[in-house]
């Protein structure tokens, strides 16, 4: 099947056709876990050192979920916008200063269908994982940077703080690391 943007070939087809040349049977998760973290740490700092709004202040969304019916699929959007995202699940968003070369974390949030599990075992996950879940949930926006005026329409903090990003002692570095002080570590 083409595509109807051009003269290609589908994703689906794409999929299809190496799913029928490979002939493994099964992957191990384990195998995989530590190339798809080097390839999201890549992905963040190529995006934030792209500057794609200048050196004004900007938000970095990543969006990534699994195909229901590709199933060795994963999607990863790098979402760039000039003003504050509103919390969604299956999102990691992070404020940019190009300008003064800061990046702060904003959130983390799971998709719905395991919320749950998170709120129902807070000793398994970090404290601010689990606070964000929570708040989500909970409708509480504060934590994201949002309140709501009198009529519950919501707006954004003025001068609202984000997290930064956690010590070095935390920080894996992809092998493609530069010298610019704006790159993310996960």
């Amino acid at each position: 099947m083409k595509s109807q943007y051009g003269d290609r070939e589908t994703v689906g087809t794409i999929y299809r056709n190496a799913q029928l040349e490979n002939t493994e049977v099964s992957v191990t998760n384990g195998d995989l876990t530590n190339e798809i973290m080097k390839g999201l740490i890549e992905d963040i700092n190529d995006t934030i050192e792209s500057k794609p709004f200048g050196d004004i202040v900007w938000f970095l969304t990543v969006h990534e979920k699994k195909d229901l019916q590709m199933k060795r699929a994963l999607l990863r959007r790098m979402i760039c916008t000039k003003y504050r995202p509103y919390p969604e699940d299956d999102t990691t968003v992070f404020k940019v200063d190009s300008k003064q070369e800061i990046v702060e974390f904003c959130w983390c949030l799971t998709h719905t269908s395991e919320m749950d599990q998170v709120i129902l075992n807070p000793d398994l996950y970090e404290k601010d994982y689990f606070d964000d879940v929570f708040c989500y949930m909970h409708f509480d926006l504060k934590r994201f940077g949002f309140a709501q005026d009198g009529v519950g329409k919501p707006y954004v903090i003025p001068g609202f703080c984000d997290r930064p990003l956690k010590g070095n002692d935390k920080i894996m570095s992809s092998p493609k690391t530069t010298s610019s002080s704006l790159s993310v570590g996960i």
